[in-house]
C-alpha cells in the first residue's frame, strides 16, 4: 500500500444504501473505506475480470485438497442416490398387484353398500315388530281391565261366572 501522505483523493459516487453496508463492513474489519476500495480493485485486477461482462462469473482458484473433497461428495451423493432409487423400485409393488388390489377395494365397497342396504331393511323390520308388539300389548291390557271389571262386576251381582283367567301368549 501506498504511504498516506501521497494519496490522492478523490469523490466516489455511490448508491446511500451500498455506501452504508461498505462503512459496516469496514467498521467490522477496522479498516477506512478507501482502502476497502483500494483493495477490491487489486482484487478486481488480479483476477483478470469484467464486472461489467454479464456472461463471465469471477474465477477464483480452489485448492486441490478442496477440490478433491467436493468431488468425493459428489461420488458419494451419485451413490446414494443410486442406493435410494433402488430401495425405491424394490418397494413399490408390480402394477398387476396394484389392479388387483383396486378391483378388491371395489369389491368390498359394493359389499358394504349392499350389506349397509340388508341392513336398514332389517332395521325397518325390527321397527315394525315392535310397533306391532306395543300394538298388541295395549290390547292385552285393554282386554285385561275389561276382564277385571267383568270379575269385579260378577262378584258384586252374583252375576253367570266368566273365566278370568288370562292365558299369556307364548312369544314366537
Amino acid at each position: 500500500m501506498q504511504e498516506k501522505t501521497n494519496i490522492q483523493t478523490s469523490t466516489l459516487r455511490v448508491p446511500k444504501n451500498i455506501l452504508e453496508e461498505i462503512k459496516i463492513y469496514c467498521r467490522k474489519a477496522g479498516k477506512p473505506v478507501g482502502e476497502w476500495v483500494e483493495t477490491a480493485w487489486k482484487f478486481i485486477e488480479k483476477n483478470d475480470f469484467d464486472i461489467y461482462d454479464k456472461e463471465t462469473t469471477p474465477f477464483l482458484p480452489v485448492p486441490p485438497d478442496i477440490e478433491k473433497e467436493r468431488n468425493q461428495v459428489e461420488a458419494l451423493c451419485m451413490l446414494m442416490s443410486e442406493f435410494i432409487t433402488a430401495q425405491k423400485q424394490i418397494q413399490l409393488p408390480a402394477p398387476e398387484l396394484i389392479a388387483k388390489a383396486a378391483e378388491e377395494k371395489v369389491r368390498a365397497e359394493m359389499k358394504a353398500e349392499e350389506q349397509a342396504k340388508e341392513l336398514q331393511v332389517l332395521q325397518e323390520e325390527n321397527n315394525r315388530l315392535r310397533n306391532e308388539i306395543k300394538v298388541l300389548q295395549e290390547y292385552k291390557e285393554k282386554a285385561h281391565r275389561e276382564l277385571c271389571r267383568v270379575r269385579d262386576e260378577q262378584k258384586t251381582f252374583g252375576k253367570i261366572r266368566v273365566n278370568t283367567e288370562l292365558q299369556t301368549i307364548k312369544s314366537r
